[in-house]
């Protein structure tokens, strides 16, 4: 048994969408976020981006990728990736993955945590805030001229 090689990490991003150029396989990350609003919870959000970026890496991998929600310990979302054979240690390899339709049952802190071969690589948190109804049109400023 060969002792597991664990990756660096340069980039390891949260947003709206990857976009993979069909030509050059080169990623689009678009609409990077550090937080969420949501009007109403649970929070039905139509799909969130992962990126990561990685080198010194050798051998087969599956990783993994785990949606935590901080406040409550709670895993609500996880998926794989098919296993990936990475055989130049020095070479960096990037990963755009997009996961449709993830459920966010409440407002505070939540993780993506990513794991590769069940070891854990690193992680990538933000936040989910309770947005503030917009006032009623009676208390609303009047609109310009």
């Amino acid at each position: 048994m060969t002792d597991f090689i664990k990756p660096i990490i340069h980039a390891f991003l949260v947003c709206d969408t990857i976009i993979i150029d069909s030509l050059t396989g080169k990623k689009s990350v678009i609409g990077a976020f550090t937080h969420l609003w949501a009007r109403s919870f649970p929070c039905h959000h139509p799909q969130i981006g992962v990126y990561f970026s990685l080198t010194d890496a050798e051998g087969k991998y599956t990783f993994e990728i785990q949606l935590i929600y901080l406040d409550k310990n709670q895993v609500v979302g996880k998926g794989a990736l098919p296993p990936i054979d990475i055989s130049n240690r020095l070479a960096t390899h990037d990963f755009g993955v997009n996961i449709p339709y993830l459920v966010f049952p409440g407002p505070g802190r939540y993780e993506f945590r990513l794991y590769a071969d069940n070891h854990f690589i690193t992680q990538k948190d933000f936040q989910v805030i309770q947005q503030e109804s917009p006032p009623p049109s009676s208390q609303a400023p009047p609109a310009p001229s």
